[in-house]
């Protein structure tokens, strides 16, 4: 396969229109990042990248889940751009709570939160000091805006991918695949590094890192990449995906219910 060595760098930072910070949790206590648990097998750096179910499918039949996307990257102009977004879902009990927030050189540049049971969205969107609140009759796909952030199929790269063998994340067995060396340079990415305007750069450095469980999901993901622009700036960009509490997640009233409520009813 051959590719540019200059790579087109789009944005890929999904500025998301709904979702709410805290209030939800794993119904065992809290979403274990224990990816540096020790249970590697050594593997033959074997180059068949992995076996991914339908993520749809499989989180549906599972009931609840908790996922955590964030992005960090430094654009050609320097400025540092954080966003977060994180999902928590009970199926069953038709509940859910998902948040965004964003940070532009360490500053609070927005906050949106939803909650949605019985059928009722309710919103609180700005700052904690001075909240907004909105509810109206309706339901949000909160399964299919939580699985497409994870880029394992979108890279459309696994036959690259090397088995670096297993390891434990979140309480499973996963096995850990990476990109290969000679590709990682090569691979078309994605960032907010152009700030929105479509340009390209030397990707000096990239890494690329996917933990798959044994019913073939993606637990986690972890992308990042340092380049070059023609104008000689550097810029960087990392993000994290994980999927976690699969079958475990509790999903709470958060405490500004009640406030978006009263709003719907004045």
């Amino acid at each position: 396969m051959q590719w540019n060595r200059l790579v087109t760098l789009g944005v890929v930072v999904l500025m998301l229109t709904a979702g709410c910070l805290g209030g939800g949790a794993p119904a065992d206590g809290g979403a274990a990042e224990d990816h540096g648990e020790e249970e590697r097998t050594p593997d033959g750096a074997s180059a068949d990248g992995p076996e991914l179910t339908d993520p749809e499918v499989a989180l549906r039949d599972a009931g609840s889940f908790t996922v955590t996307w964030q992005y960090a990257g430094v654009d050609a102009s320097g400025t540092r751009t954080e966003v977060r977004h994180e999902y928590y879902a009970d199926l069953r009990g038709e509940r859910s709570l998902t948040s965004t927030s964003s940070f532009r050189d360490g500053q609070p540049d927005g906050t949106t939160e939803q909650f949605v049971v019985d059928g009722t969205t309710s919103l609180r969107t700005g700052p904690a000091d001075a909240p907004s609140y909105a509810a109206y009759p309706g339901t949000a796909d909160v399964v299919g805006t939580a699985i497409a952030l994870s880029q394992a199929r979108a890279y459309g790269a696994n036959e690259d991918m090397t088995n670096r063998g297993t390891e434990r994340f979140d309480g499973v067995t996963v096995t850990r695949y990476e990109l290969s060396e000679a590709d990682s340079q090569l691979i078309q990415a994605g960032s907010a590094a152009t700030s929105g305007a479509p340009g390209t750069a030397e990707i000096t450095d990239f890494h690329y890192v996917v933990l798959v469980d044994a019913d073939g999901l993606s637990r986690y993901e972890s992308w990042s990449f340092t380049g070059r622009t023609a104008a000689g700036q550097t810029v960087s960009g990392e993000w994290e995906y994980s999927l976690t509490a699969v079958g475990s997640t509790a999903v709470e009233n958060p405490e500004w219910l009640a406030a978006a409520q009263a709003t719907a009813n004045a």
